[in-house]
């Protein structure tokens, strides 16, 4: 079995990424395919997860080679850049459901006051 050594300078590198950066995989995709086959071994057991973290000190096994994962002693660790999902509060209602709070100086507003009026008979 031939041992690759990968060093990294984050807390972690994502499975399906690692297989592409060590030219296992020649695509994200290519790799994301590899481990749901089956193909891939995280520390003697087989992984599933696509984008499971994988940390300095763990070892992967894959197509008759081993990538022993490692930090550069140099490096500053800095946690990987995620993006994060846009999340609406509680006092913010549904644009397509138009349900909420108007404002007062809003036509819609002026609307829904005429209409709570009481209407004459006559009109």
């Amino acid at each position: 079995m031939q041992d690759i050594e990968f060093v990294i300078n984050t807390e972690y590198v994502e499975l399906c990424n690692l297989l592409k950066l060590v030219d296992l995989a020649d695509s994200g995709g290519r790799g994301k395919a590899m481990v749901a086959e089956g193909l891939v071994k995280v520390d003697g057991a087989i992984e599933l997860r696509k984008t499971a973290k994988i940390k300095p000190g763990q070892l992967i096994e894959c197509e008759g080679k081993r990538i022993l994962i490692s930090i550069d002693p140099n490096a500053e660790i800095k946690p990987p850049k995620v993006k994060a999902p846009k999340v609406r509060g509680k006092g913010q209602p549904n644009r397509r459901s138009g349900a909420g709070v108007k404002p007062a100086g809003t036509k819609a507003a002026k609307k829904a006051s005429k209409s709570t009026e009481k209407k004459s008979p006559w009109h």
